[in-house]
């Protein structure tokens, strides 16, 4: 239950093009080498197919921006006369030329929603002047690369052919959430630097002479919400890392699983009460996430896109419900199963499911008697609506159960769900057999859930990595014949398909795929 971001892509560009050192005269190229580096990695992940080798390439992604990043930090520095942390005998002097324009393409904002008068979609790459842009980009990419990361870690391990260990759920589930832990601490960053705030507003917009377009991929309540949004998903990592029912139940959907034939999956005592708090805490994680969200979309001409603000408040609404299912499993372990049922309910209205904690003729009744002429015909249409979309739902859900194993939705939504069928089917058979106890009623449960509670503590900001001494030292040789000129590869497409063939006239030399242009 991670988040699937979608990664930027940038055009070319050259340091040298827009300034110089005096004592360091190779920083400027060595930067736009590394920049390079990052340029074709993320045109190369993008021209992958989705799947294992996209998944294989996000290291080499993680590898090349960690390496560019301390470039950045350097000319920062020089610009502003900073010294540096790892040398801070070493000044380093840069002369601007002019300012520095780059070009990303957003991945967050909504592609109905404009950023200037002429009505340009966001889909195109956006310019943003100043190094703060550019490095604000290069953080956000960090972050979706993190949450990948964690998102790959996690499906790869508990949807796996053979059902993993505990010990190599633990470690997957552990690994995740150090990256969700670290990606969260890059949005704080975004979200609590000035210097990074104004980048927001740096778009170039010749038309839009007031300067209030704001690029909602780097608005300080976009990345604020994305730290809490990242929180939440590692707050329910630490809670899936012990959910034995989460495990059984895929356990139980696996087609190639043969433990079945040895013993049943064994489902140990865990502590209800606290994953339940955990659980809360996250669902204030995401409702503070959407509404974050919310706000940035509120803007006239731009807004955040709608599966990621759907994905926040679906998730809020996933931890809710699994915090209603822990506690009826400390119900249930109580001997209170009349009390669990109840909870089970509870969740399933938490959820959105149609008619939770009530029978359907009572909720046919109630509706009936509530709505009259225009409304009831709404409510009606409404109601047929939804039936159909969890028959859509139940439909893809047989086909997941015979033989496709896979998380269903990023937000844990369908799992959840399945979990607490299987659940609820247990404990109404064994009431009903064997303890015979009241149900209480369900609609209270929700509105009288305790406080949250914390299990990582927030994150300190990011600390960009700097160069170290002898790299430094290195910059003050005189660079290398310039390799990047100004229109070297500006004008190629990143959304040309990787087996287009280049024609060329027979006799003459063909030209350079980009990819080999280094």
């Amino acid at each position: 239950m991670v988040y699937a971001f979608t990664l930027p892509s940038t055009s070319h560009l050259s340091f040298q093009t827009f300034l110089t050192s005096s004592t360091h005269p190779s920083l400027p190229q060595a930067a736009t080498t590394a920049r390079h580096a990052l340029r074709q990695a993320l045109k190369t992940h993008k021209r992958l197919p989705r799947g294992p080798q996209q998944d294989a390439h996000l290291q080499t992604l993680l590898t090349t921006i960690t390496s560019y990043l301390p470039y950045l930090l350097a000319l920062s520095n020089g610009l502003s006369s900073k010294p540096s942390d790892t040398s801070p005998t070493e000044e380093i002097e840069i002369t601007l030329r002019t300012e520095i324009t780059s070009s990303w393409r957003p991945t967050l904002t909504n592609p109905t929603t404009t950023l200037s008068l002429k009505q340009r979609p966001t889909t195109t790459r956006i310019q943003g002047q100043g190094l703060d842009f550019e490095i604000a980009f290069v953080l956000s990419t960090l972050s979706y690369v993190l949450s990948s990361l964690a998102r790959v870690g996690v499906t790869r391990t508990l949807y796996a052919s053979a059902t993993p260990t505990p010990e190599q759920r633990t470690a997957a589930i552990q690994t995740a959430t150090k990256h969700l832990l670290q990606a969260s601490a890059v949005h704080s960053l975004l979200a609590s630097s000035p210097s990074f705030a104004t980048a927001a507003h740096s778009i170039c917009n010749n038309n839009n002479k007031n300067g209030t377009s704001t690029l909602p991929d780097l608005d300080p309540a976009t990345q604020a919400a994305l730290s809490c949004l990242a929180l939440a998903e590692a707050t329910l990592l630490a809670v899936l890392k012990d959910d034995s029912y989460v495990a059984a139940c895929i356990q139980a959907r696996n087609p190639n699983d043969k433990d079945w034939m040895v013993r049943a999956p064994e489902i140990p005592k865990v502590r209800a009460h606290l994953f339940a708090r955990l659980c809360i805490r996250a669902a204030e994680y995401a409702e503070q996430a959407a509404a974050g969200l919310g706000s940035v979309r509120s803007d006239g001409r731009m807004g955040i896109d709608d599966d990621l603000l759907g994905y926040t408040r679906v998730l809020g609404r996933v931890a809710r419900a699994r915090a209603c299912r822990f506690f009826g499993v400390d119900a249930e372990l109580s001997g209170k199963i009349g009390e669990g049922i109840a909870w089970l309910r509870a969740a399933k209205g938490a959820l959105g499911v149609r008619g939770a904690g009530t029978t359907g003729t009572e909720a046919k009744e109630t509706n009936t008697k509530s709505r009259t002429g225009l409304s009831r015909l709404k409510q009606g249409w409404m109601e047929r609506r939804e039936e159909r979309r969890m028959e859509k739902d139940a439909g893809s859900r047989d086909r997941t159960e015979k033989g496709e194993l896979g998380p269903g939705d990023n937000a844990g939504r369908e799992e959840e769900s399945r979990v607490i069928e299987m659940l609820e089917t247990k404990w109404v058979r064994m009431n009903d057999t064997i303890n015979t106890q009241l149900i209480p009623p369900s609609t209270d449960l929700l509105a009288n859930l305790p406080s949250g509670r914390d299990i990582h503590s927030a994150p300190a900001p990011y600390k960009i990595p700097s160069l170290d001494e002898e790299q430094l030292v290195h910059m003050r040789a005189p660079p290398a014949e310039d390799d990047f000129g100004p229109a070297s590869d500006v004008e190629d497409s990143d959304e040309e398909a990787a087996s287009v063939a280049r024609v060329y006239t027979p006799g003459t030399v063909p030209e350079r795929s980009d990819s080999a242009y280094y």
